[in-house]
């Protein structure tokens, strides 16, 4: 199960546009914005639940721009696992992330033109978009556009609890 999750990763075929686009973007371009480097890392490890260095490995053989500290400690940052990590509680959502910081959803229409008819509000998250929607761009969910791989809220649901066993009693409030 992990190793098919990987491959949809690493191919772009989790069900969320911005994760799948950046990825279509570094497997044509060999780069990735730094926010795109940080959404995705996020998903992988703390949505999908798979180890950062999978993920930092793949970074290594498709990044034009790699550089072994920063994509070394960039990982690290977003599992939460460095010396300067983001607090474990922090997890991207895609979606939001989407919504914005492209809100026409131009970044996924140029890597993901199946997408691209979607109307604006939809295009971030089409499996919430109304069957009209869908049927005017064309656009069959599990056929031309994968279902999310995963619920973003369960997943997070499920990470918080994860990484809460290293978490001191009464170290943060709540």
């Amino acid at each position: 199960a992990a190793k098919a999750l990987f491959a949809a990763w690493c191919e772009g075929r989790t069900g969320y546009p911005l994760v799948d686009a950046a990825m279509a973007q570094i497997n044509q371009t060999g780069y990735m914005h730094n926010r795109l480097r940080m959404v995705v890392a996020s998903f992988l490890v703390k949505d999908l639940g798979l180890d950062w260095r999978w993920g930092e490995a793949y970074f290594a053989t498709h990044l034009n721009d790699f550089d072994l500290s920063a994509n070394n400690g960039g990982w690290q940052w977003a599992s939460s696992s460095g010396c300067d990590a983001q607090p474990y509680f922090r997890i991207f959502n895609p979606t939001s992330q989407s919504e914005r910081f492209d809100p026409e959803g131009k970044f996924i229409r140029r890597y993901l033109p199946q997408l691209a008819q979607l109307p604006n509000a939809a295009i971030h998250a089409p499996w919430l978009a109304k069957p009209m929607e869908l049927q005017a761009a064309g656009l069959v969910l599990g056929k031309d556009y994968p279902l999310p791989i995963v619920a973003h809220d369960a997943a997070r649901t499920k990470t918080l609890l994860r990484y809460a066993v290293v978490k001191k009693p009464n170290a943060l409030p709540g």
